[in-house]
């Protein structure tokens, strides 16, 4: 089994690589692939970062994209994870080299990450939705054949070059509220481990992320009740709210979601201080 998440278009609020990396941890999986950033990334774009050690010393973190695998005794298939940056450059090799090497791992079913902006209230349960272009897989998840037409990322790229080694594909998705523009949303990486449950045969204990998300939605409900606008904006998207794909939902409000956007990141960076 194989999980692929990367930051960048597919990655609202970190939310895909919150979720791997959260496998990575609790299977203690060990890295076995680590690519060279020099041939992928524009510093300028996607810059390294300056953090200090324990001994307080600069060192720098450059840009990764690294393969991991755990051995899990306690599932039918081993587990593989594919994390890191989407890169600037060359997108066509990069993929190329990637499919290549999870192919020769002869998976079982590859399943690639997204979290995406929607309109859908935090007051309600994250929607997630699935798609499989095999008719086999779909029925075996309940999964649907994907419609989406228009821009990618590097995930819609890697699933190209997949599909042409005859993998076994299928993608999750969790609509994230798109008001919530921060950087993590804990109940969404959260309903995005419970969608993979049943792919992967074995999900590690989740009751750390399940504080982590009570905490989080008690904080956005703290910073929300009191403004009258946000209020009335989320209350709009409840009364619309459907089970079906959130990003058709179209609240019937004449707020301003650019103003709510930037309400709700005030009254939370407030709360963070």
């Amino acid at each position: 089994m194989v999980v692929i998440a990367f930051t960048g278009w597919s990655d609202t609020g970190t939310v895909t690589t919150d979720a791997t990396r959260h496998l990575i941890e609790a299977f203690k999986a060990e890295r076995f692939i680590s690519v060279d950033p020099e041939e992928y990334f524009v510093f300028t774009e996607t810059r390294p970062e300056v953090r200090l050690d324990e001994g307080g010393l600069r060192e720098i973190t450059w840009p990764t994209n690294e393969a991991w695998v755990a051995r899990l005794t306690d599932a039918p298939n081993d587990f593989v994870a594919i994390t890191g940056t989407e890169p600037n450059l060359r997108w066509e090799p990069f993929a190329t080299r990637f499919a290549g090497a999870i192919a020769a791992l002869e998976p079982s079913l590859v399943c690639t990450l997204v979290a995406r902006p929607a309109a859908t209230p935090h007051t309600r349960p994250i929607p997630i939705s699935g798609s499989a272009a095999d008719a086999a897989l779909a029925r075996r998840f309940g999964l649907s054949p994907s419609r989406y037409q228009g821009p990618t990322g590097i995930i819609g790229v890697l699933h190209d070059a997949m599909r042409k080694h005859g993998l076994p594909l299928v993608s999750i998705a969790a609509s994230v509220p798109h008001y919530l523009s921060v950087d993590e949303n804990p109940p969404a990486t959260l309903a995005l481990l419970r969608a993979l449950e049943p792919m992967i045969g074995h999900v590690p204990p989740l009751e750390d992320l399940e504080g982590a998300s009570a905490s989080f939605l008690e904080r956005v409900e703290e910073a929300s009740s009191g403004d009258d606008q946000i209020v009335q904006y989320v209350r709009a998207l409840e009364e619309q709210y459907q089970d079906g794909d959130p990003s058709v939902i179209q609240p019937d409000s004449e707020l301003s979601a650019d103003d709510v956007l930037r309400d709700v990141e005030d009254l939370l960076r407030g709360g963070d201080s």
